[in-house]
């Protein structure tokens, strides 16, 4: 087992100077967090939060919100809500990347709402599942991930797969739940 963490803190060690270097970073990186909406035309919309530290994701830190937001459906509004409420948790340690699901417009929303709460150093990227473009907060053009070395491609989808699936999750638990109410 020890030769196991040696061999991946290691590991981590390569890909951590690989983040840093893609992303501009100037610190190190030992957590990154995923973000994630799921719902149904609004419905029990519930969004997530997972937590990778040091390249391996950390479940007892993973979080789900139940959006509280109503009406029709709005994805950014939602994302919004996610991270304010995240951010106010000032226990929780901060990441150095978040990773949001999402292009463009999830880029610019999380940047925004992080800006508006913290100052901070939170450096924003968002994954656009159509052509896994890769937003970067500061850049103009995305990033392709396969230009990227595959074991930050696959960090990185992992990270963003594992959030989606959290949310999807708690969304099918909360949908059940309303199912056996009525």
């Amino acid at each position: 087992f020890q030769e196991l963490s040696r061999k991946n803190l290691q590991d981590w060690a390569e890909t951590e100077k690989d983040l840093k270097k893609i992303f501009n970073l100037k610190n190190e990186v030992k957590r990154i967090e995923g973000y994630d909406i799921s719902n149904i035309q609004g419905m029990e919309a519930t969004g997530s939060m997972t937590v990778f530290e040091n390249g391996m994701p950390n479940k007892n830190e993973y979080r789900k919100f139940k959006i509280h937001i109503s009406g029709r459906p709005d994805d950014i509004a939602m994302l919004k809500e996610v991270i304010q409420r995240r951010l106010k948790h000032i226990e929780w340690p901060l990441p150095q990347i978040m990773l949001i699901d999402g292009g463009k417009a999830q880029l610019n929303i999380a940047v925004s709402t992080i800006k508006q709460l913290k100052n901070s150093t939170i450096k924003t990227i968002a994954l656009a599942k159509k052509k896994n473009e890769l937003f970067v907060e500061g850049r103009p053009k995305p990033i392709l991930l396969k230009n990227l070395s595959p074991k930050i491609s696959y960090l990185i989808l992992h990270i963003r797969d594992e959030a989606h699936r959290f949310a999807l999750s708690y969304h099918h638990k909360l949908r059940e739940k309303n199912l056996v109410r009525k």
